[in-house]
């Protein structure tokens, strides 16, 4: 059996560049993404979440509670400042999480029932599966009120991580609740955390090679969008959206190569 992958495209709604480069990948290139990861609480979410209806492409539902830009959508909390906008990591290099410590739990369950809620009322259906976009719900303060949500919806989940590395205790507790999940989740694209992320283009022996190692389902998001100032005043992750679509307008043979060597798959289809 080929080994099963998802191809996701990270990080729709986050901004205007974003969403102009997910529509571009959307329709002007052969099939790329087999899921689409939303958040719901940009002020680009909205627009996003029409892009996503209107692929028809499955979607699941990237909760955020660290990126400073975007607002809490139960107002302001202990997730926020005093202007509503959430904490966010401090260090982008180590990913230091601390700020979760100070969140209420009550604030953090209210916050996850908003935004799916958001999700609900703005996608038409339930998201395909639960995640966090910066791999927040590897902290059980997270990840507790996420399985609790998991569960009364009978929804999927992505692997729990820990600074972006396997997290086996939460990863054992999410199997051990009957969640469905995925076991490896890799990040294509030059230069994230400086050595972590792969460049679909210049590494893609090594992502090919990483796969066929792991012995569960792996999700490999790529990260699209056209660049503006906007973007690159926000985000560390910026010009390398674009050098993404650049990529998979030069060299779309290496995404024909992924459906070939691997049996590309949506959340709805771990078993």
């Amino acid at each position: 059996m080929k080994p099963q992958v998802i191809l996701t495209g990270h990080d729709l709604g986050h901004s205007q560049a974003v969403n102009i480069g997910f529509e571009y990948a959307l329709t002007k290139l052969p099939k790329v993404f087999s899921e689409l990861s939303l958040l719901p609480n940009s002020p680009y979410s909205v627009d996003g979440a029409k892009i996503a209806k209107e692929s028809s492409i499955s979607t699941h539902l990237s909760f955020c509670f660290t990126t400073s830009r975007f607002k809490a959508l139960t107002g302001i909390s202990s997730l926020t400042d005093s202007q509503g906008y959430l904490h966010s990591v401090p260090n982008v290099d180590t990913w230091d999480f601390s700020v979760i410590d100070t969140f209420d739990p009550v604030d953090i369950t209210k916050e996850i029932e908003a935004q799916y809620e958001w999700f609900l009322k703005h996608v038409g259906k339930k998201p395909s599966a639960l995640v966090t976009q910066k791999g927040e719900h590897g902290d059980p303060k997270i990840l507790e009120p996420l399985i609790k949500l998991a569960k009364a919806e009978n929804l999927p989940m992505r692997a729990p991580l820990w600074n972006w590395q396997a997290n086996y205790g939460a990863q054992s507790l999410v199997e051990s609740e009957g969640i469905k999940t995925t076991s490896q989740f890799l990040v294509c694209f030059k230069d994230w955390q400086k050595s972590s992320g792969y460049d679909l283009e210049l590494d893609f022996e090594r992502i090919v090679s990483k796969v066929k190692a792991h012995q569960g389902v792996s999700e490999l998001a790529l990260f699209c969008g056209f660049c503006d100032q906007e973007l690159f005043d926000t985000t560390s992750v910026s010009w390398q959206r674009g050098q993404l679509l650049n990529i998979l307008k030069r060299k779309y043979y290496l995404i024909e190569r992924l459906y070939d060597e691997f049996e590309i798959i949506t959340y709805a289809d771990l078993t």
